[in-house]
């Protein structure tokens, strides 16, 4: 199937049922989605409400599209760890929040393929440049990356512990670019796709599907330990 998004659609209901069909443990992970979803919905940033959400045989992760593309940062790691380290099939998908309408998450899903679309993404990565801090006290200071724990460890005695960090790129200008032309190529490529066909087909396809066939002809067998994952 070529490039397909699925446009004006309930967000957290299609990803609800993607996840029944293809996640088989740590569905909790979805509550998380569930509560972040909607609050990145409702943000004044736009970059919140551009999103990327994997399911996984042991769960779910939401993340914000260009915290992927800082090189090195929690979310990039996150998005490649199970296309290096694990032999998991993941459904990877792109987010564009629109609104929210009655209670409901409305917007557009595209389909990725998870694997060439990490391979892309650390073609494309920026630099960290630097941190934003908010301490306990409140405060919300940018720090240089390089430096970022000595100084920290400085601020400490005034404004108490960090509560809070975000990498930011060292190029603003560059990550925006990148951003503009994946999304670009991403949107002229796609053609509009059906929702309940796409969940119908993967009813056939999914891991659950293969499973529950296979329940039938052969005996349960206990899941093999997971490897150290990232930390949510």
């Amino acid at each position: 199937m070529g490039a397909v998004r699925f446009e004006g659609v309930d967000i957290l209901d299609s990803l609800g049922q993607i996840m029944e069909l293809h996640t088989q443990h740590y569905k909790d992970d979805f509550d998380m989605d569930k509560e972040l979803i909607p609050k990145l919905a409702l943000s004044g940033e736009p970059e919140d409400r551009r999103l990327l959400w994997m399911s996984r045989p042991c769960g779910t992760y939401t993340l914000r599209e260009w915290e992927v593309y800082l090189e090195g940062s929690h979310a990039n790691n996150v998005w490649k760890f199970y296309h290096e380290q694990t032999k998991d099939p993941v459904l990877a998908y792109a987010l564009s929040i629109k609104d929210v309408q009655d209670g409901k998450v409305v917007g557009d899903i595209y389909p990725l393929e998870y694997g060439a679309h990490v391979e892309r993404v650390k073609l494309l990565t920026c630099p960290i440049g630097k941190v934003a801090v908010v301490f306990e006290d409140g405060a919300s200071i940018t720090l240089p990356y390089q430096d970022r724990r000595q100084l920290m460890n400085e601020l400490m005695p005034v404004h108490g512990s960090p509560k809070s960090m975000t990498d930011l790129p060292k190029d603003e200008r560059e990550l925006a670019v990148i951003l503009r032309r994946e999304r670009l190529k991403r949107s002229c490529h796609a053609t509009n796709g059906n929702i309940k066909e796409y969940i119908d087909g993967l009813k056939k396809n999914t891991l659950r599907g293969r499973l529950k066939e296979s329940r039938t002809t052969a005996p349960t067998h206990k899941p093999p330990a997971p490897k150290k994952e990232p930390e949510r």
